[in-house]
């Protein structure tokens, strides 16, 4: 009874152990998806930068660009501080369990070597056989040949809990190890990353002094852009709620109805899953109320987000709809609104449209291109994602 609690107590110990180590595993893998994403980020803005850098002057595209790239080396950071957090509380784990393995093995040793002890004594005096002949009849001496065959079974069953516990024990300390390396592969990480966010950083920091000389000219210039982008964002966004209260009141026969339903179903199923309008574009202008960012002390309230590209980029639908409007804003340029059913994807600031009002539009269909003048900072499209008059963070419905 008490070899079998024993058994019990050990499996209960190791269960709690293995199941740690499956959400240890679980944990580091999202978190390196999210490193992974966060320098694709990189990967697609340091492609961008360099060819829209420029060469006389730097230019706001350009600062939000290095902006956009230390926030995502400063989220790979925090990415790998939290592994290392993870590592070292797993390997302080593994270390206890490692220090209570060890005790019950020497505990088990402990009570074999007793056994062995037992039964060679037995050996030398004879014991057994004066055990057995000691019986009073026939059925005690049964009873007994039974108890020293449960004895005899006992100890092979300690040999072979001590055995399992030696491998178990084995087990841990190459987990141990793995654990190990793992913690001294994300320091390793950390630290370079470190090294290229201070180096980000002083890019910015001198790019940003290359702007100095004139400081207040450019800051007007940015606030005088800014408002007219506001503006243009509210008249934009007074026709987009027009457009789907004029939708959303339209009659329609049951099968209409049913295609509405179904294509605003399909693309609700899509979230986080579309593709960028803007191939290898790379968000420079994130949805709500944040600092610029690169003005101090200016605020943006972004309906959509801002995606720069390069030079006349093509712009594409981001999935299967129909050209509910096509018009030109002062400040955002020709905008094209495409209804999704119950949605509205609103694509601005395009240079050229290829689409007109009623037009039938296909997922990744080209429907414009972002400007192609000469100053870089006009490269980008502004993206709004509308749930009938609710405007939505487009972020969370594209896919990185």
């Amino acid at each position: 009874m008490k070899r079998t609690l024993l058994i019990l107590i050990s499996l209960l110990c190791l269960v709690p152990a293995g199941l740690r180590a499956q959400g240890v595993q679980s944990s580091i893998q999202a978190l390196n998806e999210q490193i992974a994403r966060a320098e694709e980020e990189i990967r697609r803005n340091e492609a961008l930068l360099s060819k829209i850098k420029g060469e006389r002057a730097v230019t706001q595209n350009e600062l939000k660009l290095i902006v956009s790239r230390i926030s995502n080396r400063q989220s790979i950071v925090s990415s790998l501080n939290q592994q290392i957090a993870i590592c070292e509380r797993d390997i302080a784990a593994k270390n206890k369990e490692i220090t209570e393995t060890n005790r019950r093995i020497e505990v088990l040793k402990k009570e074999y070597a007793d056994m062995i002890y037992a039964a060679y004594k037995n050996y030398l005096l004879n014991n057994s056989m004066a055990f057995l002949f000691a019986s009073r009849d026939f059925g005690e001496m049964t009873l007994r040949i039974n108890y020293m065959k449960r004895y005899n079974r006992m100890r092979e069953a300690k040999a072979s809990e001590l055995d399992s516990l030696s491998a178990v024990l084995q087990d841990e300390v190459k987990r141990l190890d793995a654990q190990l390396a793992q913690l001294e592969t994300s320091r390793s990480n950390r630290d370079k990353e470190l090294q290229t966010l201070r180096a980000d950083e002083q890019t910015y920091k001198k790019n940003s002094s290359r702007l100095a000389a004139d400081e207040r000219k450019v800051a007007d210039r940015i606030r005088q852009k800014e408002r007219e982008k506001q503006n243009a964002q509210k008249q934009l966004q007074r026709l987009v709620a027009e457009e789907a209260r004029r939708n959303a009141g339209t009659k329609r026969t049951a099968a209409e109805e049913r295609v509405r339903v179904e294509l605003s179903n399909n693309f609700e199923q899509n979230e986080g899953k579309f593709p960028y309008p803007v191939s290898d574009g790379v968000i420079i202008d994130r949805f709500g109320k944040h600092p610029h960012p690169t003005q101090r002390g200016l605020t943006i309230d972004n309906k959509g987000v801002n995606i720069a590209g390069e030079k006349g980029a093509p712009v594409r639908c981001i999935f299967e709809g129909t050209v509910s409007r096509v018009v030109f804003i002062k400040g955002l340029n020709n905008c094209v609104m495409v209804n999704h059913g119950n949605y509205y994807t609103v694509y601005s600031n395009l240079e050229s449209v290829s689409v007109k009002a009623n037009d039938a539009v296909g997922r990744n269909q080209v429907i414009g291109n972002l400007p192609s003048t000469a100053n870089n900072d006009d490269w980008y499209l502004h993206f709004e994602l509308w749930k009938g008059t609710t405007f939505l963070n487009p972020e969370k419905w594209l896919s990185r």
